[in-house]
């Protein structure tokens, strides 16, 4: 079998191991305009959140049987055409991740970013200064923590929320109660959180679930975390609800259309914002991009494509 991994290089060895007993590997990281040349001789590709396999590119590559990504969310690949054409599509979907817990780790760092102002003032002491009234934030400790989708990733968020003081509630239609947090229902955690993480998933009920009537709804001061995918978020509400302060600040490792973007997030809206306001952090979906997060679920995918021949 003939793997393409656009992971590249990145990908852990000790998983690189593993993927070459399933057959001979071609390790290339691929900007997405060299994906449709580069499936057209493999059996299986290897892919992550950089890169869109629509139907398009799917039909460029007429010998893959095979379509592996190590995420959860599978919106950057049209999952349904591949098994028209016969494709399997192996991912993180089900999978015990106990010890993945980067996109969580960084929710908070987001938030703390946020509510202590860190990139800003950073910036301000790069610039030679020392002016730290300049910089007045807010404590986490007594305030409410509301998080929207309880799996593995928002029960993390509840657990780091306790540690820091706060208060935990949660809306998750598929449980009725939790150790995590208290569940409620989806209008009152957005009343009362001073704090709101996104943790679900994305689909056609999630959709801009975050849109003008929601932000409206949210506690005047409230900040939204999205570690989850941009399209949860209507990007044109946000920013209405920003520049009219409806809403304190948004910290996102996610913006619609982000695979698109190649290297240039320049034009998006929400970064143009960002550029001339401090109430916004962005990163660029890095949320499991840690050495150990990449080691576990590197692993995984690995051990699947060579049970899967």
């Amino acid at each position: 079998m003939k793997i393409l991994n656009t992971i590249g290089d990145q990908f852990n060895p000790e998983a690189k191991k593993i993927l070459e007993q399933a057959g001979e590997v071609e390790y290339r990281a691929l900007a997405q305009d060299e994906l449709k040349g580069a499936i057209k001789n493999c059996n299986a590709i290897v892919v992550g959140l950089g890169l869109r396999l629509d139907a398009g590119i799917i039909d460029a590559g007429p010998n893959v049987k095979l379509i592996a990504t190590a995420t959860t969310g599978l919106d950057h690949i049209d999952v349904s055409y591949a098994q028209e054409k016969g494709i399997e599509v192996l991912s993180l979907q089900d999978e015990d991740l106990r010890e993945v817990t980067g996109t969580a780790e960084l929710a908070f760092g987001l938030l703390l970013s946020l509510v202590r102002r860190i990139p800003e003032s950073f910036d301000d002491v790069k610039s030679g200064n020392w002016s730290r009234e300049k910089f007045l934030g807010n404590n986490l400790s007594g305030k409410m923590l509301g998080i929207v989708g309880l799996g593995r990733l928002g029960s993390m968020v509840a657990q780091y929320g306790k540690a820091f003081g706060m208060r935990v509630i949660a809306h998750d239609p598929h449980k009725e109660e939790s150790d995590s947090a208290k569940i409620v229902d989806f209008n009152m955690l957005l009343s009362e959180s001073d704090v709101v993480s996104i943790h679900a998933p994305l689909n056609e009920e999630t959709k801009d679930l975050f849109n003008k009537e929601t932000f409206r709804q949210m506690k005047s001061g409230a900040y939204l975390i999205n570690t989850s995918r941009g399209a949860l978020v209507n990007e044109s509400d946000l920013l209405e609800a920003l520049e009219h302060k409806i809403i304190a600040g948004y910290g996102a490792d996610v913006l619609v259309g982000e695979t698109e973007f190649g290297n240039n997030a320049s034009n998006h809206p929400i970064v143009k914002y960002a550029k001339l306001h401090n109430n916004v952090v962005i990163t660029p979906h890095i949320g499991g991009f840690t050495q150990e997060s990449r080691a576990v679920t590197d692993l995984i995918i690995a051990e699947k494509i060579v049970r899967a021949q």
